[in-house]
């Protein structure tokens, strides 16, 4: 039995988030206090979050959209409603509404749906509380970034579509295995994975941009290439930009013991695997690497390779952005994402790039300018061996120290070398 229970919420943004290569956002929030989809492996029931009951009681932050209107006036963004009357916007031509939506800080892409619960779940029937936040974000034409397991997404198409055109939205969806029984066993009140992908489909139809998250892939259960494979090739066909793999976290206490319960009843050929793979207790959840059955990021690098998807969730530029920039930051991000998460490189490899990432995302003058007139590297601060990466980015759209490292990436796959990776939990 799901209690609802109303609250009037004090807070909601998240802190600021910096050169974020999973979601490409700035900022977080959640609609609701706990989820009703249930989620066997969900993270949000352990005991970091200090949430009871977390699939049976529902807490209904229905102020959220005024305290977000608040947040986002308090550091310094305008909502169109103050910049012109209602009777003065229509007629306002685009490119004047474009400059009074900027004036202020730069913009930042919020999470308004994904982060420690579905803004998306069955509470938002009749509460309505995303579509309330949405329509904040529309009217202070900020960036939007979707991920959900349900197609309730589909309710608010128009409003998303909306945000997409003043500034930018991206839709992703959480499909980890692609045999319903099998989900409906871990997601029990999330929509199936075909409903999943038949969203998808049509969020791309409507010229949104989205993919897939396929987190967690749950070791000895969903780790083959069978499920992978099949993954991609329904990402694919549902006209996914990407679709991105990463392994599964399991923190000792309510969501490890929940977990294992139920693997325990509906998969017990998996149980002794799983539970050998995690018995280190590791407070962040991470397993014992050489315990799991493959690397999960590099297996998925090699299918994506060959069903023709990315495996890299894409770095979308805002509209006032040069395209250089873009291209800069998109390949910055990359380069980051396959050292750090892929490839298992020390910090101290892609903190350079991580770095260059707070800067442009900051905001800098036209990339191609700064070349042109040889300021490109005292603007952006680089040093003799991130400056030809750069202006290669710059040149060419792209860089051959990102291509040598796919060719790793690739090679790793071939010989399974393991090093699974987990996205930053601040980003969810």
């Amino acid at each position: 039995m799901v209690r609802y229970e109303c609250v009037r919420a004090k807070s909601l943004l998240s802190k600021p988030i910096v050169g974020d290569s999973w979601f490409h956002i700035n900022r977080s929030l959640n609609a609701y206090r706990g989820c009703e989809h249930a989620c066997a492996y969900c993270d949000g029931m352990s005991e970091h979050y200090y949430v009871d009951d977390f699939s049976t009681h529902i807490r209904i932050k229905e102020n959220a959209p005024e305290v977000l209107r608040q947040e986002l006036k308090h550091e310094g963004f305008r909502p169109r409603s103050e910049l012109a009357s209602e009777s003065l916007l229509p007629f306002l031509d685009e490119g004047e509404a474009a400059r009074l939506s900027t004036l202020g800080p730069r913009r930042i892409t919020v999470g308004v749906c994904g982060g420690v619960s579905d803004g998306f779940q069955p509470a938002e029937n009749d509460h309505r509380v995303t579509h309330g936040l949405l329509e904040t974000l529309l009217d202070f034409r900020l960036p939007a970034m979707v991920l959900t397991k349900s197609d309730l997404v589909l309710r608010d198409l128009d409003l998303i579509r909306e945000i997409d055109h003043e500034a930018l939205a991206n839709v992703m969806f959480t499909i980890t295995l692609v045999d319903d029984e099998q989900q409906a066993i871990v997601e029990p009140k999330a929509s199936s994975t075909s409903e999943r992908f038949d969203a998808l489909r049509e969020v791309r139809r409507a010229g949104i941009h989205g993919g897939v998250m396929a987190v967690p892939i749950i070791p000895y259960v969903g780790s083959n290439r069978v499920n992978m494979e099949g993954l991609a090739r329904e990402a694919k066909r549902a006209g996914a930009e990407f679709i991105v793999f990463g392994g599964l976290t399991l923190k000792p206490g309510r969501q490890k013991d929940y977990f294992l319960n139920v693997v325990r009843t509906r998969f017990p050929d998996s149980f002794n695997d799983i539970v050998r793979s995690y018995a280190n207790n590791d407070r962040y959840g991470r397993p014992i690497w050489h315990e799991l059955p493959s690397n999960t990021m590099l297996l998925g690098h090699q299918i994506c390779e060959r069903v023709g998807i990315s495996d890299r969730s894409i770095r979308h530029g805002l509209k006032e952005d040069p395209s250089s920039n873009i291209q800069v930051l998109r390949n910055i991000l990359d380069i980051a994402f396959y050292q750090s998460f892929m490839l298992g490189s020390p910090p101290r490899r892609s903190r350079p790039f991580q770095e260059l990432a707070a800067r442009l995302e900051k905001g800098v003058p036209d990339l191609k300018s700064l070349r042109d007139s040889g300021e490109l590297a005292r603007a952006l601060s680089l040093d003799d061996q991130m400056l030809p990466i750069v202006e290669e980015i710059v040149n060419t759209g792209s860089c051959s120290y990102l291509k040598s490292l796919l060719d790793s990436a690739s090679e790793k796959a071939e010989g399974d070398q393991v090093f699974v990776a987990f996205p930053d939990e601040q980003s969810l």
